[in-house]
Parts: C-alpha cells; structure tokens; sequence
C-alpha cells in the first residue's frame, strides 16, 4: 500500500464538486487514474498531485483531466493544455507536458495496485526513458503528449 495519504497538498480537485463520467470509490485497482506532477525534470524526488479517485476507462480519465485544465486546476496554461489533449484522438496512457513546469500522467491502475504507486511507477519509467528527449520537451513552447 502507498504510503501517500490524501492531503490538501497533494491532491488535485474540480472546482465543480459533481463527480465525473465514470467515478467511482476506492484507491485500489482495476481502474484509471491521472496526476499531475510539478516540475518532472527537477533532480530528486518529483512532487505529484493525484487526482484521489479512480475511473472505469482511460477516456474517462482523460476527459477527468481535461476537466481540470480547463478550470484551470493545474498550471496556468490549463486551457491550452486541454486543447491539445482534444486533438491527441483515442484515450490511453499518456504523459502531457507542459515544458518544465507540470506532466500530467494518465495511467492504468492494475487489481490489487494503489493508484498513486501506480503514478509514481509509471512516471518515474517515463522520465527515465525520456531523459534524452528532455529538453526537446521543455523548450517545444507548447504542450506536447506522450
């Protein structure tokens, strides 16, 4: 089990309180979750914010996240993000950049996994594989999914 706990200081939250498609209850897996972690090429340990819930589908996830970048819930260039998640085409996995400042990371949270291990395992490989590419990322000047 993940030591992480919810707390106001790493949880992500709609300004709407009414739940999204496809919310249901529980931290544990099968299901899909998405977090948003701050600053992901910075040395150490990154700071994630996780969206405490999970979701049946990935598209339901992934509508989830747009949700909150449109509401401007994480970074400042929220809407612009959201925007180019509508374009990217069918839900999966997949990490959203914002240069240097957020990755939001949607993920699948296997059966009997907690999701924020979940995020940390799947970002953690990501950044690890991406290394090459990071400053590709930062300095695109637009958001970018991977």
């Amino acid at each position: 089990m993940s030591p992480a706990s919810r707390t106001p200081y790493n949880m992500v939250l709609p300004r709407d309180d009414a739940p999204s498609p496809g919310e249901r209850d529980g931290l544990v897996g099968p299901g899909w979750s998405w977090a948003a972690f701050f600053t992901p090429w910075a040395d150490g340990r990154p700071s994630p914010k996780y969206r405490w819930t999970l979701f049946e589908t990935a598209a339901h996830a992934v509508e989830d996240l747009r949700r909150c970048l449109d509401d401007g819930t994480v970074g400042r260039r929220g809407t612009l993000c959201s925007s180019v998640l509508r374009k990217r085409g069918a839900p999966r996995e997949l990490v959203l950049c914002d240069g240097a400042e957020w990755a939001c990371v949607v993920h699948e949270v296997r059966a009997g996994v907690h999701l924020a291990d979940a995020a940390d395992a799947y970002f953690a490989r990501w950044r690890t594989s991406m290394a090459g590419h990071r400053f590709t990322i930062i300095n695109a000047g637009v958001p970018t999914v991977w």
